[in-house]
């Protein structure tokens, strides 16, 4: 079921040829009911985070928290545009005075494309 979904990096979300994927990111704000701008983690030697700001939702009544971590189940773009379309979304709460591991979400999404059977 995994291997239908699979986890990107935000670097790959414009060139994907499937259709759904998942992305962690983290909410950035909630500018509209209907767009979100997050930030993704795309290379653990940096720690760089990428900040995707053509979010869609399909849920307009949902809200995210700012600087809470999601993993989305997301909709590429059909038009070519950078954008994506947020299916669904599931929370990953932290505990207090703990933080996500940039390298650990980016070695999550390595570990995916090697072995896309594991969840």
């Amino acid at each position: 079921m995994s291997s239908e979904t699979p986890r990107l990096s935000p670097t790959e979300i414009s060139n994907t040829t499937v259709s759904i994927f998942r992305l962690i990111a983290q909410v950035v704000s909630q500018p509209t009911s209907s767009t979100l701008i997050l930030k993704s983690p795309s290379d653990a030697k940096t720690e760089e985070m990428i900040t995707l700001s053509n979010v869609k939702l399909t849920m307009a009544d949902k809200t995210y928290e700012t600087d809470q971590w999601y993993e989305f189940i997301c909709r590429a773009s059909d038009s070519g545009d950078v954008g994506f379309l947020v299916l669904d979304s599931v929370s990953c709460p932290l505990m207090e005075n703990e933080q996500m591991s940039i390298k650990g979400v980016v070695a999550l999404q390595n570990l995916a494309k090697r072995f896309p059977d594991l969840y």
